[in-house]
């Protein structure tokens, strides 16, 4: 190679290579912390039948009065239960004494709900901060804040994953979806907002089915029930997230049905909803397809559920997509809040934080950096 196309470049100040752009603005991994080992863990009870008990300081999980795990409590800091698995009264106070916080899903995978202790100092200020922040031009530029960080991710997701082959249907939905986010700011309403989420949804969806391995793809997002494993398999890990977004509301304070973005109407946590939006696609999109690609995620991890439509994933799938999912949760970062560094999941309680700034005091909500 010729001395006059080699040079030395500065990441600080910035140079492109290939037609990219590369600098600060790039939220660079830090060095040895990538999936750092947690102080506590998450503990998924998914085995139809089991029990979690608390006894003389663990956490133990019994099947047919056979003891499957016995963990310290202290190495627990959250537990996660799908279907019919069942939860002693000690376990539940143990929980709710030491703030560890228990989601209940499905046995498919939807969420039902969460057991958190409610008692956090100056919530009913904060509830009634909520209450007021309803209706307000601030709750609308809030809304729109939080489709447009969704947006600029999805639009990650899919430049990350293109190849060469699918260079022009990535490029257009890239083009419809950065079309709904310059309509944005001038969306009045909630409706106008989750009107422009929809729009660009539609264009997503089939591109992120088009770059997925061959016998994986689909043609559309498909939810109750999902019609494929790829759906099958977002769902399951959107259910994961939104109970820790549900955590990450109640520890700041915030109460999770009052939503921002979505509807106060419904019987949801819809604040958890909102907070939500913006990893859809950083945490759990990205999981899917990655685990896909590398082949973690296969056609055989799906099932038919007897009597019913649609596909669950398997008990390995369902393995397979918690390890990748715990893994990129565990991701350490810096850049993509300022003067911020932690896991994905610290930036989850650090953007519940933020919200609940924006409440009270009407500061300005940004999203994620993320490239």
């Amino acid at each position: 190679m010729g001395a006059d196309k080699t040079d030395v470049m500065s990441f600080d100040e910035g140079f492109a290579f290939l037609g990219e752009d590369f600098g600060p603005r790039y939220p660079p991994m830090l060095e040895g912390a990538r999936s750092p080992e947690p102080d506590k863990k998450l503990l998924y009870v998914a085995r139809q039948g089991c029990r979690v008990a608390v006894r003389r300081g663990r956490v133990i999980v019994e099947h047919d009065e056979a003891e499957l795990l016995s963990v310290p409590t202290s190495q627990v800091g959250r537990l996660v239960c799908f279907g019919s698995v069942g939860i002693t009264a000690g376990c539940r106070t143990w929980a709710l004494s030491q703030d560890v916080s228990v989601t209940l899903a499905s046995r498919r995978g939807n969420f039902l709900g969460s057991i958190v202790n409610d008692s956090w100092p100056a919530r009913s200020s904060r509830v009634r901060a909520q209450l007021a922040f309803e209706g307000t031009d601030a709750e609308i530029a809030a809304a729109r804040a939080i489709v447009d960080s969704k947006l600029g991710h999805q639009i990650t997701v899919l430049r990350r994953f293109g190849r060469r082959q699918h260079a022009d249907e990535v490029a257009e939905a890239v083009h419809q979806i950065q079309g709904m986010r310059r309509m944005l700011p001038e969306a009045a309403t909630r409706d106008e907002v989750m009107g422009l989420e929809g729009a660009a949804a539609a264009s997503y969806w089939p591109c992120v089915g088009l770059l997925m391995p061959e016998e994986l793809r689909f043609s559309f997002r498909s939810r109750q029930p999902p019609a494929d494993i790829p759906n099958a398999a977002f769902s399951f890990l959107y259910t994961l997230l939104l109970g820790e977004c549900v955590t990450a509301i109640h520890a700041a304070g915030l109460d999770a049905g009052i939503g921002v973005l979505h509807s106060t109407e419904d019987r949801r946590p819809s604040l958890a909803l909102d907070l939500m939006e913006e990893f859809r696609p950083l945490v759990v999109d990205q999981t899917v397809v990655a685990a896909a690609r590398r082949g973690a995620l296969t056609a055989g991890h799906g099932q038919a559920p007897p009597g019913k439509s649609g596909v669950w994933l398997t008990a390995a799938g369902r393995e397979a997509v918690i390890d990748a999912y715990e893994t990129r949760m565990l991701q350490t970062t810096k850049g993509a809040l300022a003067g911020f560094a932690g896991s994905w999941r610290r930036h989850v309680y650090r953007q519940a934080q933020r919200l609940r700034r924006t409440i009270e005091y009407r500061e300005p909500w940004t999203g994620l950096s993320w490239r």
